[in-house]
């Protein structure tokens, strides 16, 4: 039962951490769905496109992706923080203002990509397809916007099934496209319909919390914009270095080694979805922490850490050890290449999982300065590292390149954090506990006697017990497990 007092927000409230975790445990399981979802498109496209042509496929999906997070400038997760924090007319007239900045910056962005596209002459149906993906974005603009106030008011739940409804709708068009034997332009188009279709989903539930108008301020615009200068050029400049290593990499190597990589950093790509995922849902709770209570925040970052490091290495072990597999499953035998990149990318998502944490932490106490700087030289070292290593090394260079921009990021934020607010360091208590799993599950990830899934099985069954016995996990997240009742001793009841 809440606890909450009549009429309180739920953020300032007890209850507010519990919703978190059970939101985050909730988004997470969802987001397994989404994945087993999500594995059927990309091993349809794979297959059906031939690695030459899925390179292509996913280095326009990256150019879109930079397009869109360049010119988003950080306002999605902007929005979420402010409307955390700000109330009543206030809080309206900011979020018109902001839908309205984000279709007009997303507009700039559409003009990018096929500017990009034509420059680095892709051909007709590749072009047309750039700008469909690249209309995609406004729609997802429009999507996301009206997603803030379900996660400042903690509707995980409902927020995952919309993800889940999304992705559902992508692997249906998906499929019906290839059985009709279409070309790169119509599946480029997906994304674009799919997200014009859950919009009027989305606007049912937040009407009433969020408007549906477009403002045209400019000069609102302005001031939104140098209100969050740091931010919005650290967000460009990291999305350019998640991304650069795809795109860098169809420039300088050559189709065949793009096209490894990208079977590679699509699975990448989607498994560094889940530490976003689970942490942006504690982001209204982190950032009115950060404005009231540092000691509330403290403990929400140092609970945060904690499963982090227990799921990241989770998540690298099971690239290390099921590498092969995933590989065979989503892109085939064709792909074989594709396996020593993903072991290698799988150290580098175990960096993520702690990444997403201090990042988020990074913007509720408005350090944009630090964000732009680590992330520009998170970029600096994945560009130059890509440039360097994938001409001659193909997609295991390019891979080297993501894990040193990922480790880059994630030493960045830690001294970052510990120079603005050494309350919020991490304790390293969990530490020990997580070694001690993650040895012998490492040992077995890298046995060659046994096959790939059964390497995968054993590794994360070991990693679980050691985890479960050493009891790693925090006990806020051991209280919401359900526990079967006790059956009771008298008769009758």
């Amino acid at each position: 039962m809440s606890t909450s007092p009549a009429g309180s927000d739920i953020l300032d409230t007890p209850d507010a951490g519990g919703l978190v975790i059970r939101g985050g445990v909730f988004r997470f399981a969802s987001y397994v769905a989404v994945v087993a979802l999500s594995i059927i498109p990309v091993a349809v496209l794979t297959r059906y496109l031939g690695v030459t042509r899925f390179g292509q496929y996913a280095t326009v999906i990256s150019l879109v992706t930079v397009a869109s997070v360049v010119t988003d400038v950080g306002m999605s997760a902007l929005g979420t923080r402010e409307y955390a924090v700000r109330e009543g007319a206030d809080r309206d007239r900011l979020m018109r203002d902001l839908l309205g900045l984000r279709v007009a910056l997303t507009l700039l962005g559409v003009v990018f990509a096929t500017a990009f596209a034509a420059l680095a002459g892709y051909d007709a149906a590749l072009l047309a397809g750039t700008v469909a993906a690249a209309l995609s974005t406004v729609a997802l603009v429009f999507q996301h916007t009206l997603c803030i106030p379900l996660s400042a008011e903690l509707r995980i739940g409902l927020m995952s099934l919309l993800d889940l409804v999304r992705q559902a709708l992508t692997v249906v068009a998906i499929i019906a496209l290839v059985l009709l034997g279409a070309g790169l332009f119509p599946l480029l188009s997906v994304t674009l319909v799919v997200y014009a279709l859950l919009i009027p989903i989305t606007a049912r539930y937040a009407r009433g919390r969020i408007s549906l108008h477009v403002a045209i301020h400019p000069d609102r615009w302005v001031q939104l914009l140098r209100l969050t200068v740091y931010f919005s050029l650290a967000s460009a400049v990291g999305a350019l270095y998640a991304y650069t290593a795809q795109i860098t990499t169809s420039l300088v190597a050559t189709p065949q080694e793009n096209g490894l990589f990208a079977a590679s950093f699509r699975v990448y790509v989607v498994a560094t979805t889940v530490p976003g995922l689970l942490v942006s849902g504690a982001l209204p709770l982190i950032a009115r922490a950060a404005r009231d209570d540092r000691t509330r925040l403290a403990y929400a970052m140092q609970r945060i850490f904690e499963v982090s490091l227990i799921l990241g290495v989770a998540a690298g072990v099971g690239l290390l050890a099921g590498g092969q597999f995933i590989i065979n499953v989503v892109a085939g035998q064709h792909y074989d290449g594709a396996v020593v990149p993903l072991h290698i990318e799988g150290i580098a998502l175990m960096l993520s999982f702690l990444v997403a944490g201090w990042g988020f932490a990074l913007l509720s106490l408005e350090e944009y300065a630090a964000l732009l700087a680590v992330n520009a030289a998170a970029f600096l070292v994945s560009c130059g590292l890509t440039i360097g290593l994938a001409p001659s090394h193909g997609a295991d260079g390019a891979a080297v390149a993501v894990l040193c921009g990922e480790a880059t990021l994630l030493g960045g934020y830690v001294v970052a954090i510990a120079r603005r607010s050494p309350e919020l360091r991490p304790r390293l208590n969990v530490m020990p506990k997580v070694v001690l799993a993650a040895v012998p599950a490492v040992a077995l990830a890298v046995l060659p006697a046994l096959p790939s899934v059964a390497r995968l099985a054993l590794a994360l069954v070991v990693y679980g017990l050691v985890i479960v016995l050493t009891r790693a996990v925090p006990a806020e997240v051991v209280e919401i497990i359900p526990r079967p009742r006790r059956a009771s001793r008298t008769s009758g009841v």
